[in-house]
Formats: structure tokens, C-alpha cells, sequence
């Protein structure tokens, strides 16, 4: 069944915020909730990182919001994301509120909808290097709209389709703590070394240390494939979207990868990427680029996946932050900033166990992230049936009778 379209201006109210002047003392620290567009994460607000006072409100262009307003992120990092308010707030000017009619729709059914529409949205989006999303933009988003019951239904099954989604995320998040837990039973603090391991520099395990081409590269199937940033994630290497370049013989001699090497992310406009790293474990050639850097090492004295175990735990970033420069917005880590952080070397047998077990816990990573995978092509399917009809399509003819005396007074309501 296809249900008529409309514009969200012609049900819903619209609005943006305001930030009230920080020259001005008196205007925060009250206890009015103040959201930010980073704080848009999908989920529902129930406390924000800042308050205004009621003078602050009065003397900007902050507003009061019920609760259960939808907010949508229209410029910076989170452009896109959305929030339910589960409490009466203000926001910021970067943040577009809307109050749809509870007469005609129900605001959980915009929100599930817009979300299905981030990449619609992100399309839309206007400006340079900070391109946003303004409000007429979202004032002129379509959305079928079923009659209310129909869309209560629609919003309980994607309401326990999603909590699922989510319970399974904090799933997945308590199982990345078991590694990190795995290396302080067997090792203990790198910091504080309590079982006295021996201990060293990066500098002085590494054969080699090098960083990659600055070659330019495409996306044509031309040469040899290159890694960059985005194939060093999660402390893996991984191979989508490959680049590939067209080097000599003698230029990729040097930059060819074997097994066992790591890759570094030596710089990015973001700090926390700096200093990310990953063993390269792929079978054929590949090259990488020159914001990674190339450890080689001795692995007669340290196994690379015991040490990039310690540089992606917490434990490990502290030491290598004071290695980490920013200059201009880029933060970066050089070749000598890695030579110098402090490492312990445990004895090699006691290090192969560990990477024995880990394998084991890598593993069950990979399927958690393959059923992930397949959970989000399902709930997509689902959101998709849901706003096309077919979903409630049973339920609907049910309750045929009611749904027709709701469409004639959402007619009326909407032409009024």
C-alpha cells in the first residue's frame, strides 16, 4: 500500500537554537539543559554536558523544547545524527528541532524515518570545507504518513528491532575488553612493569622503520594496491577500498609489505588516530602510503602482534602521547617519536602464548562483526518494509475499519 507524502512543514513545527554569549559569566552554569550538535548520537537525551541560566535563555535566541523533539545535527562532526529529547531543553544553533503534531504523527516514526534517510540527507548537504544541512532542507523531507495507529505499530517492532541491535552493541563492547584484560593477567601495567620484565624502546627491537609512498594514487586496477589510513582500523589490516599505484621495480623494492610487519598511522587531523597501528598478515604484494609509517622487527626479541596489543590498549596510547606533536591541526608522530616510546620485552615464549590465545579472541571478533554485518542489512531491510507498507501489511487489513475513520480525520486535520 502506498500512503500519501508530506512535507515535514506540514505536520510538524520547526525550529533551531542558540548559543548565548561566553564573554558573559551569568548566562551558564544555571540549570536549564543546553544540548550541542555533538551530542546528537542516535539516542534519547536525558542530561546534557552544559546548562544556561534563565537570563542566558532570555537574552539569546535559545529556546525552551518539550520533550520528545526530534533533533537533528545540521553542521559539524555529527551533521546528520539525530536525538530524541527525553527532557524540556535548549540547544545550540547548529541543532534543528522538530515537534511533530500528535494528532498525525507519532515522533518516534519521523525519527526512525529520517534515520533510514541519513544519506539522503548527507547528499543534501551545502558549503565548502563545512557543508551542512539547513533547515529548509529538512522542512521539505517527504515522509509517508499511515494513519497514527498504524504508525504506532510500525515504531514498536522497529523499537524491539533496535533494542536488540543495541544490546547485541553492548555485547560486543564488554567482548573488546577481554584482550586488553588477557595482556594485564599475563604482563601486568606496561607502565609501572609489576612482574619486572625487561624492558626497551621501540627503537631498539626494529630492524627497519620507514615510511610509505607519496605516490598518487587511484582507484583503477593499475599496479599494485596501496594501504592508507583507513585500512589500518581496529587493529587489523583491512582491504576495502584499496588505491592502487604504479611504481618501478626499484621504487617498491623498499616498500613492499611482508608478514609481520606493522603499520603505524604517523599523522591525521584527528590525535586519537595518531599512533593506530596494525600487523599486515595478507598474502601478495602491497605497498603503503606515506601517512603510515613501516616497523620491521626483530622477532627474535618482540612478536609484532604482542606489541601492537600494547600500542591499541589505553595502556599503550599514554606512552605514546607524549611522543605525538600537533602543528597547523595535524597531529603526527615521526619516526623518532617511535623509536623513543618505552616498551617492556618479556620473554619470547611468554609472548607467543599470549599471541596464541589471541588468536582465539580475534577470531570470535571476526564472526561478531560478520553477524553485525548481517543485523544491519536485516534491520535496513526491515526499515524498508516498514515504510513501504508491506510490514503491517496483515495487521493492517485487521484493523481496516478504525485505520479508515483515522485517514479521514488526518485528512482534514492536514488540509486545515
Amino acid at each position: 500500500m502506498k500512503w500519501p507524502k508530506q512535507k515535514i512543514v506540514a505536520f510538524c513545527q520547526t525550529g533551531s537554537g542558540g548559543t548565548p554569549s561566553r564573554k558573559k559569566a551569568e548566562y551558564y552554569g544555571g540549570s536549564i539543559p543546553w544540548v550541542k550538535s555533538g551530542e546528537l548520537k542516535n539516542d534519547v537525551i536525558i542530561e546534557t554536558e552544559e546548562f544556561i541560566t534563565e537570563k542566558g535563555l532570555r537574552e539569546s535566541s535559545a529556546k525552551l523544547i518539550p520533550k520528545n523533539s526530534i533533533l537533528v545535527a545540521m553542521y559539524g562532526a555529527t551533521v546528520g545524527k539525530t536525538a530524541l529529547l527525553g527532557i524540556e531543553a535548549t540547544t545550540n544553533q547548529a541543532i534543528c528541532n522538530i515537534q511533530p503534531d500528535p494528532k498525525l504523527a507519532h515522533y518516534k516514526y519521523v525519527q526512525h524515518y529520517l534515520n533510514r534517510s541519513i544519506n539522503e540527507l548527507l547528499h543534501k548537504r551545502v558549503g565548502g570545507a563545512q557543508p551542512n544541512i539547513s533547515q529548509q532542507i529538512i522542512k521539505n523531507i517527504e515522509i509517508p504518513l499511515p494513519p497514527p495507529s498504524e504508525q504506532r505499530r510500525i515504531v514498536e517492532i522497529l523499537d524491539q528491532a533496535d533494542l536488540l541491535r543495541k544490546l547485541r552493541a553492548e555485547a560486543d563492547k564488554k567482548a573488546e575488553c577481554i584482550l586488553p584484560a588477557l595482556f594485564i593477567k599475563m604482563f601486568g601495567d606496561p607502565a609501572t612493569n609489576p612482574m619486572g620484565w625487561e624492558t626497551g624502546t621501540l627503537g631498539e627491537v626494529v630492524i627497519d622503520l620507514r615510511y610509505g609512498t607519496s605516490e598518487r594514487c587511484g582507484s583503477e586496477v593499475h599496479g599494485l594496491p596501496v594501504l592508507r589510513i583507513p585500512n589500518v582500523l581496529s587493529g587489523q589490516v583491512i582491504i576495502d577500498d584499496l588505491k592502487f599505484a604504479n611504481l618501478s621495480i626499484a621504487q617498491s623494492k623498499s616498500l613492499l609489505l611482508e608478514k609481520g610487519d606493522i603499520l603505524f598511522v604517523r599523522t591525521n587531523g584527528n590525535r586519537n588516530y595518531v599512533g593506530r597501528c596494525a600487523v599486515f598478515d595478507l598474502s601478495g604484494k602491497y605497498l603503503y602510503a606515506s601517512y603510515l609509517i613501516r616497523a620491521r622487527l626483530n622477532q627474535h626479541q618482540v612478536l609484532p602482534k604482542f606489541l601492537t596489543s600494547i600500542f591499541n590498549s589505553p595502556i599503550g596510547r599514554q606512552s605514546m602521547e607524549a611522543f605525538i606533536r600537533t602543528t597547523a591541526g595535524q597531529s603526527n608522530i615521526s619516526q623518532e617519536g617511535l623509536r623513543q616510546i618505552p616498551i617492556i620485552i618479556p620473554p619470547l615464549p611468554r609472548q607467543l602464548d599470549f599471541c596464541r590465545r589471541s588468536e582465539g579472541i580475534e577470531r570470535d571478533r571476526s564472526q561478531r562483526r560478520a553477524c553485525n554485518d548481517k543485523i544491519e542489512i536485516l534491520f535496513n531491510a526491515l526499515l524498508h518494509r516498514a515504510f513501504t507498507g508491506d510490514l503491517t501489511a496483515a495487521w493492517r487489513q485487521e484493523h481496516m475499519k478504525e485505520l479508515l475513520q483515522e485517514m479521514e480525520l488526518q485528512a482534514k486535520a492536514l488540509n486545515n
